[in-house]
């Protein structure tokens, strides 16, 4: 399941793998997701990538994507996903890696999980930089 970590990439995560390998994000501990989660790539360079992660029902606050800009594995395709403009994390691709096995994640390399790029979230939309918390161990 060697993905290449680019924008529009969607992978199954658990979010405890991720922060054991150096990620971090821009929400309060309490605030971030927990159990596992699909997240969507916003970018990526050479050791990490922006992501976000994205809930099965609307909520307060959250911005969807239709079901018809998602391809990829039927469990990830099926109905609209949303996200939430505060909550962004910064990815090591080994950690995102790890995070995709212990959740199982079932997108395959010839066929990934996807959101098409016109609807993926604009990084401008989230947090700077600089709201970024260090990975809680």
């Amino acid at each position: 399941m060697a993905h290449v970590h680019a924008p529009g990439l969607v992978l199954h995560m658990y979010p405890e793998e991720l922060l054991k390998h150096g990620a971090g994000h821009t929400v309060e501990p309490e605030d971030a997701v927990s159990a596992q989660h699909y997240f969507v790539c916003l970018s990526s360079d050479a050791k990490e990538g922006l992501w976000v992660p994205l809930f099965q029902a609307p909520g307060k606050d959250l911005k969807m994507i239709s079901e018809s800009a998602k391809s990829g594995h039927a469990r990830w395709t099926r109905g609209p996903s949303y996200y939430d403009l505060e909550q962004l994390w910064r990815i090591p691709h080994k950690a995102a890696q790890r995070g995709a096995a212990a959740a199982m994640d079932q997108s395959l390399t010839k066929s990934p999980n996807t959101v098409a790029l016109t609807a993926l979230p604009q990084r401008e939309e989230f947090p700077s930089a600089t709201a970024f918390r260090p990975a809680a161990r």
